[in-house]
């Protein structure tokens, strides 16, 4: 590993976390948490939490156990190099792929809502050429980056459901029923795809500084994004109703054209809304393309200028990928596939090599006991 200055401390790695984790899912989330839980929707989040907590925690006990490692380095270590060459595969892909869908949704978003005669190309591209700009400079920027950015984040992703209460009908919100559990465990799958990002840490905690508090910078981070979530689907079940959810493309975006009021100091919000939401959506492609980027320059064992040219070469067919679903329907479909993918990238392959790597740790220290027992 090239020699790197670790200065990212415990409150840049938690607004890495939040920033990677809150993106375009905010705000599609009250629907998709509602299809099957209906006015319980938020106890799924729940359920996807606990998932992302053991995930989590698999990782920081990586990251303190190769302090100064990324995964690229520490992947085939644990695993061996062909397994472990396989699994840094698997994650530079998803990341790519992952960062070009959520680049696609935003252009979306942004063509349906606010302007309707920009052609789609142009607000991707827009958006990819300021990740690739982030992408030419040394990783320190991305820190920097995210915690200038991440005030802009929380306050109207707080500040907005808690308004909407105004117009609540709290009725909305009975019975507090369960008709299956099995909808609540599915739930809970379903929606955990909202919360991915956080598998970012296994690259950026290998530049913690010396006494950075990992532990505390993960579990504050998805702490965080859990209450904004759970703000947000139950504002919009409350003002809508989960039946009113489910046609709707972008509820939360219809959350805040409910809650402008005359004689505001702005009446309408969602312009605002919407354009604090691009700096929010710039970080979380930005961390996960960076992380691609980064990760294959790791991997290759190049320098700052291979990281360039491979961030600009990527991006053309990157930009094809995002192009190929023809409507908002193929979209959510190709999406669904990417989750089915993210299990494998975001938890098991992170609790696989926490277990792998504890087994050893016990298995070493065995060795090194009966050693010592034999040598007295």
């Amino acid at each position: 590993m090239e020699n790197q200055q670790r200065n990212f401390g415990t409150w840049q790695l938690t607004s890495i976390t939040i920033n990677s984790m809150i993106g375009v899912g905010l705000l599609s989330i009250p629907r998709t948490s509602t299809v099957l839980l209906h006015q319980m929707g938020w106890l799924g989040l729940l359920v996807g939490v606990l998932v992302v907590f053991v995930a989590v925690a698999a990782i920081v006990y990586l990251g303190n156990q190769f302090s100064g490692l990324t995964c690229v380095e520490f992947m085939p270590q644990i695993f061996g190099a062909v397994p472990g060459g396989v699994c840094v595969f698997l994650f530079i892909l998803y990341q790519l792929f992952n960062a070009g869908m959520v680049a696609r949704l935003f252009g979306e978003v942004i063509v349906t809502s606010v302007l309707s005669n920009t052609p789609l190309e142009a607000i991707v591209v827009t958006l990819l050429l300021l990740v690739v700009f982030l992408c030419c400079h040394e990783i320190e920027a991305v820190a920097r980056v995210n915690e200038l950015l991440i005030p802009f984040l929380l306050l109207p992703a707080v500040l907005i459901p808690l308004v909407s209460f105004m117009n609540a009908e709290w009725n909305n919100l009975l019975p507090l029923h369960v008709e299956s559990w099995k909808h609540v465990v599915k739930a809970g799958l379903d929606t955990y795809s909202v919360f991915t990002g956080y598998e970012l840490l296994l690259v950026y905690f290998a530049f913690s500084i010396p006494g950075a508090r990992l532990g505390m910078a993960s579990i504050t981070g998805v702490s965080v994004v859990f209450v904004v979530y759970v703000i947000t689907v139950i504002a919009g079940i409350a003002v809508f109703g989960y039946e009113e959810l489910q046609r709707m493309v972008w509820p939360s975006l219809e959350l805040v054209k409910v809650t402008q009021r005359e004689g505001w100091f702005l009446e309408r919000f969602e312009s605002a809304y919407l354009a604090i939401w691009v700096s929010t959506v710039f970080t979380s492609i930005g961390n996960m393309f960076y992380a691609t980027v980064f990760s294959l320059r790791r991997w290759l064992r190049k320098g700052i200028r291979f990281q360039r040219i491979s961030a600009i070469v990527i991006l053309g067919p990157l930009f094809y990928l995002i192009l190929v679903p023809q409507n908002i329907v193929e979209l959510f479909a190709f999406s669904k596939l990417l989750i089915k993918m993210g299990y494998i990238v975001t938890i098991i392959i992170p609790v696989l090599l926490a277990i792998t790597q504890f087994i050893r740790n016990k298995m070493n220290k065995r060795e090194a006991e009966n050693k010592e027992q034999g040598g007295t």
